[in-house]
């Protein structure tokens, strides 16, 4: 619990506030949002103003008083950028302790540096990253990995939580490197905190305001810019999307209905002396086309062999039902099997995917689904295959493309590392 002092000047904080955002002060109008959400509790226990992770600001009321309007203002951008930037969160995936901290703390900070420097708030006073011996424009972490000698996780699950809080005056806070101290406030306490939800809306909203800013005024402060575009363009793994193509493929097939006679119609109580045929949904067929070919890497295949696996065996399809079909140039080899993972592929020649897809389309029972795993280096068909959903798998690594795949087909970029 805070030591708490007399009320810091809240005319001085708003001031400060107002200074930072407007065209006259500081200039950074995006940040308006974030910084009216924080809540100031006053404290003698930090020597400045510093931040914990529930967008809550400790603030000692004579430094407050005593200090510029545009330092209060560059130490609230400071803190500010902690809070976006989730240099909380991240310390914790870093497994950041008491003895790591300061390394971290550093390599936030830098980061922070970089974007107030750019963004011409030169009040802010931090090191920028030639300061600390570090390259420009660099994640906080990679940063840390640096100056801290990136520190292997501790064993059996074991986070590495301080046993006692930093000191008060260490940092900024536990906005900066997720370890609480002494004079914060529990979440529960009937003081401003934002919520994790509220905090990804204010996120959301400063990184619209930021990439439009930044735009107009050409300049990119690198982290910051990177940030922003993750906030908004959030890249989603390539094998959850493949995973949701081929089930979301397999389900268009599954709507499909059939007429049996095999078991009474639920109608069947109210026509006499006619026999009603019921309906039944059959189970989907599956078959994949393995591109073969040399200019395919074994190890891109395998993975994404698997991911499609997994898609199949949560829909249910059972035994030996999953068709591979190996071609480069020609199909060479066609094998039934439960995991494609399993086939034994052949070829290494040239590329030729619409002689696997034809091959696809002779099969009996014709597959509902298939999935075309390729680097996308081959002649497509003109037209659709009849009565298959086409899944096709472009394969490459991370920092490279791969060729479009004709637009009736659902396309999926698996860029891997």
């Amino acid at each position: 619990m805070s030591t708490v002092a007399a009320a810091v000047d809240p005319d001085r904080l708003a001031a400060a506030k107002l200074w930072l955002t407007s065209e006259k002060g500081g200039d950074l109008p995006y940040l308006s949002t974030a910084v009216y959400s924080l809540a100031a509790v006053s404290t003698v226990q930090v020597d400045t103003l510093v931040a914990d992770s529930d967008w809550r600001i400790y603030a000692n009321p004579a430094w407050v008083s005593t200090a510029t309007v545009p330092q209060i203002s560059a130490q609230l951008a400071h803190i500010t950028w902690h809070l976006l930037a989730g240099h909380a969160d991240r310390a914790g995936s870093m497994h950041v302790t008491l003895a790591t901290a300061p390394a971290w703390r550093d390599a936030a900070d830098v980061t922070v540096a970089e974007t107030l420097t750019a963004s011409g708030l030169g009040e802010h006073r931090l090191p920028m990253p030639a300061e600390r011996g570090l390259p420009h424009a660099r994640s906080a972490e990679e940063h840390y990995a640096t100056l801290s000698g990136l520190p292997a996780p501790p064993p059996d699950g074991d986070t590495g939580s301080p046993a006692t809080a930093p000191h008060a005056a260490d940092g900024c806070g536990s906005a900066a490197d997720g370890l609480q101290r002494d004079h914060e406030l529990a979440l529960s306490a009937d003081v401003g905190a934002v919520g994790t939800v509220a905090a990804d809306e204010i996120r959301r909203r400063v990184a619209i305001e930021f990439r439009e800013h930044v735009t107009s005024r050409g300049t990119h402060p690198g982290d910051a810019l990177r940030w922003a575009t993750a906030i908004l363009e959030p890249v989603v793994p390539w094998q959850q999307v493949l995973t949701a193509a081929v089930r979301r493929a397999a389900g268009w097939a599954n709507g499909h209905t059939d007429y049996t006679y095999t078991r009474p119609s639920r109608r069947q109580f109210a026509v006499q002396g006619v026999v009603l045929p019921a309906t039944r949904r059959p189970l989907p067929t599956a078959a994949m086309v393995v591109d073969t070919s040399a200019s395919v890497d074994d190890g891109m295949l395998g993975q994404a062999l698997g991911e499609v696996d997994g898609a199949i065996t949560a829909l249910g399809v059972p035994g030996e039902q999953v068709t591979v079909l190996a071609c480069d140039a020609a199909v060479a080899t066609v094998q039934r099997l439960r995991r494609g993972s399993d086939a034994r592929l052949g070829g290494g020649g040239g590329t030729d995917m619409r002689a696997g897809i034809d091959a696809a389309g002779r099969l009996r029972p014709r597959p509902d689904v298939l999935v075309v795993l390729t680097d996308g280096y081959t002649p497509w068909p003109q037209t659709p295959p009849s009565g298959m959903v086409l899944v096709v798998a472009l394969l490459h690594r991370a920092g490279t493309s791969a060729p479009r795949a004709p637009d009736w087909a659902v396309t999926v970029d698996c860029a891997m590392s």
